[in-house]
């Protein structure tokens, strides 16, 4: 077994047990359900705020879903040993990153295209939702690896990350509405985080390190 595939396989196991992508999923499909109770039943209403609302859930979801991603490898040595490693502590990152977008992607995915509905949107934005998680969770990741450590990480999480998300929170709603051109532009915002965020994340778990 190469040590890519360990690593890999070894993540998906912490990411099965640790669970934090249960709360992520959880608050985004209880908000998003309950949302509709706090702003009317009135079907125009509905349609027009509902789908910035519920990217914004979305977008407190994803931070939940990656919180405390890093903080028992920084603890346990495991960080330390990555960075002896044949693999790269960026490819480590991505990897890691990668199969925490995998988990919390899944039932999220499942509950996104009852929610549209619920809030009389089009189901085009389940495509959405696909194309801009990607940027959400490895944004959130490189942002929950620089407060790993840190008392209350969370509140600073979200308070951190909040502004690096606008272009999802802007094009999201749009999606289905807006022809190709929020499609295109969440699919730009998560391949430049895919890119960037692994050696961003890297560069704060070394610097964690020291």
């Amino acid at each position: 077994m190469s040590a890519r595939t360990a690593l890999i396989r070894r993540e998906a196991m912490l990411r099965a047990r640790q669970g934090g992508w249960v709360i992520g999923a959880g608050l985004f499909a209880a908000l998003g359900a309950l949302t509709p109770l706090a702003i009317g039943n009135d079907a125009e209403v509905l349609k027009a705020a509902g789908p910035g609302l519920l990217w914004i859930i979305l977008g407190l979801s994803v931070f939940l879903g990656v919180e405390g991603l890093f903080e028992d490898d920084l603890r346990s040595g495991v960080m330390e040993q990555l960075v002896l490693s044949p693999v790269s502590l960026a490819e480590a990152m991505l990897i890691k990153l990668a199969v925490a977008w995998v988990f919390l992607l899944v039932p999220l995915l499942v509950a996104a295209p009852m929610l549209l509905l619920a809030y009389g949107g089009s189901l085009l934005g389940v495509l959405a939702i696909l194309l801009a998680s990607p940027g959400l969770v490895f944004t959130a990741g490189t942002v929950g690896a620089l407060a790993s450590g840190q008392r209350r990480g969370a509140p600073l999480l979200v308070f951190c990350a909040l502004p690096l998300i606008i272009p999802a929170l802007v094009f999201g709603p749009q999606a289905g509405e807006a022809g190709l051109i929020p499609f295109l532009i969440l699919g730009a915002y998560s391949l430049q985080a895919i890119a960037i965020c692994p050696f961003l994340t890297s560069a704060a778990i070394r610097l964690q390190l020291n």
